[in-house]
């Protein structure tokens, strides 16, 4: 396996990818203790990450990701959500019904992403404007949405 830390204005993120895609972004409150072995898929990552943070409008879709052992119903989430545009935003409710799922569904699988920012969870809000939740970070995702002018 494949991990390295990738530094943002948010926070570390700590990716780890196998030889099928990304496994897993995380967010990261310190990056103490992880351990590091690159990969041309993580470089690639990290200068991905890098160009959003620098105002490039980066959509991540040509990451691949490793979806082994997910839902079909979560994959076609994920993958519907990495097309949502930067600086546009789906409600919960929109991609429930686009999807045939319920809105919980969508936010349950928004919560349990591990793919952030190559899945923009960020983008899914609620239909009155109210930006939900974000696994404890919901300044985060306020803070994303102003930076691509999405609010």
């Amino acid at each position: 396996m494949f991990a390295r830390l990738i530094s943002t204005p948010i926070g570390p993120l700590y990716a780890e990818a196998g030889v099928k895609g990304i496994i897993q972004i995380q967010l990261l409150v310190l990056a103490q203790g992880y351990r590091e072995n690159p990969s041309p898929l993580l470089d690639e990552l990290a200068n991905r990450i890098k160009a959003y943070f620098d105002g490039e409008h980066e959509s991540f879709r040509k990451i691949k990701l490793d979806y082994s052992g997910m839902p079909a119903k979560r994959v076609a989430l994920y993958e519907r959500v990495r097309r949502i545009p930067y600086g546009k935003t789906r409600s919960y409710g929109d991609l429930a019904r686009e999807l045939l799922l319920s809105a919980r569904a969508v936010g349950a699988g928004m919560r349990a992403c591990p793919f952030f920012p190559v899945v923009p969870a960020q983008r899914v809000i609620h239909a009155d404007g109210r930006i939900g939740g974000f696994g404890g970070a919901e300044g985060i995702k306020e803070w994303l949405l102003r930076f691509e002018g999405a609010i």
